[in-house]
């Protein structure tokens, strides 16, 4: 079989996907498709370079005592991930929006909105294990590979070795910025889905109740898509209705085991931090 050919092939399966999942009360096992052929490696650089152009855009947050504690939590969720052994870093956003995002190689972000949003520290585990969940199951990857896939089918090449940080940096120009690629790109149905079954299960193994997350989308579809507070997050994940009723149906069907944490001292300590804090500033236009 020519290169051509094969590639050719890898470009089917990219396009036409892998079939969806049927429902089934177990935790998905996200394998990297073959035509994804990127290292963690690589995908660690391309999720630095792409943390330093987000970084450009929206105002970290300086509090090393909040910094601190969302460190805590994510880590502990992304330990307990089904793939622990990245380089996670969790970074708070000073922005009022509801919303978290995660860029290729476990770079997570929470804006300050959500942390004020949030009721329950396992409602922020909850959040914070669906975007592990996205990283864990390569999501925003396989879209990179897919069109680079394009690429080297073009110029009929083949990637040998690492990339260099200027290939990488020239890639994420061509496809839009890290902003475009990664930040608000929506993730369909089928991507969202298994990020939340990810994310249920994480926050189990973590040690957090699972229903946080069940808790967290049903709180977000009581307040509905014309809420100023939640627009961004649903604009860019489907309606959550959907979603809850699928991980309702999950728990039913595999209970969580007993005396798991639903909310620490430590939270409530946050919370009561965020409210000292001067107001944030207006989010960046999109």
């Amino acid at each position: 079989m020519s290169a051509r050919i094969f590639l050719l092939g890898l470009l089917l399966l990219a396009v036409v996907g892998l079939g969806g999942r049927t429902a089934r009360a177990e935790e998905p096992e996200p394998s990297k498709p073959l035509y994804n052929t990127f290292s963690d490696e690589e995908e660690m650089a391309m999720g630095r370079e792409a943390a330093k152009d987000v970084e450009k855009k929206y105002k970290i947050l300086q509090d090393a005592g909040l910094e601190s504690y969302l460190q805590e939590v994510g880590r502990r969720v992304a330990a307990a991930s089904r793939r622990p052994k990245l380089d996670y870093q969790f970074r708070l956003v000073d922005n009022a929006s509801v919303n978290a995002f995660s860029l290729p190689g476990g770079f997570v972000y929470v804006d300050r909105g959500l942390l004020d949003f949030v009721a329950t520290e396992s409602e922020l585990a909850g959040v914070i294990a669906h975007e592990v969940g996205h990283v864990a199951a390569y999501h925003s990857m396989n879209d990179v590979a897919r069109r680079w896939l394009v690429d080297r089918l073009v110029y009929e090449g083949q990637k040998a070795g690492l990339l260099s940080d200027q290939q990488i940096h020239d890639m994420l120009e061509q496809y839009g910025g890290a902003a475009l690629l990664f930040v608000n790109r929506k993730f369909n149905r089928e991507e969202e889905n298994e990020a939340d079954l990810l994310g249920l299960y994480n926050t189990e193994r973590a040690g957090w109740d699972p229903s946080g997350l069940v808790a967290f989308l049903n709180r977000l579809t009581e307040f509905g898509a014309d809420r100023d507070i939640v627009k961004l997050l649903l604009r860019r994940h489907p309606l959550p209705e959907e979603r809850v009723e699928m991980l309702k149906n999950e728990l039913k069907q595999r209970p969580p085991r007993a005396g798991l944490a639903r909310d620490r001292a430590a939270f409530r300590g946050v919370k009561e931090r965020l409210k000292r804090l001067p107001p944030p500033p207006p989010a960046p236009a999109e």
